[in-house]
């Protein structure tokens, strides 16, 4: 090979070589948008799938409060109840001992 032959093969060589660089570089750009892109989409999906969760949360903190709620009312209601018994039961007593 000559040098003019050589020149000429290392000029199409670095041709190419910077022709593939320009063409990983577009590669990486497109890439870099696709991945910018899933990263939103994930994004607004793991933000809808919290808002999901705090409503599912709240729903069962009212309903435990509910039952909270009904709990102590059955309580006081039972309470009741049995203290209107034993007031019963003792008026009873006590008039059968007065006789």
């Amino acid at each position: 090979m000559t040098d003019s032959e050589e020149y000429s093969s290392w000029l199409e060589s670095r041709r190419l070589i910077i022709a593939q660089l320009a063409a990983m570089d577009g590669s990486i750009r497109d890439l870099s948008t696709k991945i910018d892109k899933f990263n939103d989409t994930a994004r607004e999906k793991a933000i809808d799938v919290a808002k999901e969760a705090q409503t599912g949360i709240a729903d069962l903190n009212l309903r435990v409060a509910m039952l909270e709620l009904r709990a102590k009312l059955w309580g006081g209601m039972i309470g009741l109840v049995a203290g209107g018994v034993a007031t019963a039961v003792v008026q009873l007593f006590s008039r059968a001992l007065e006789r």
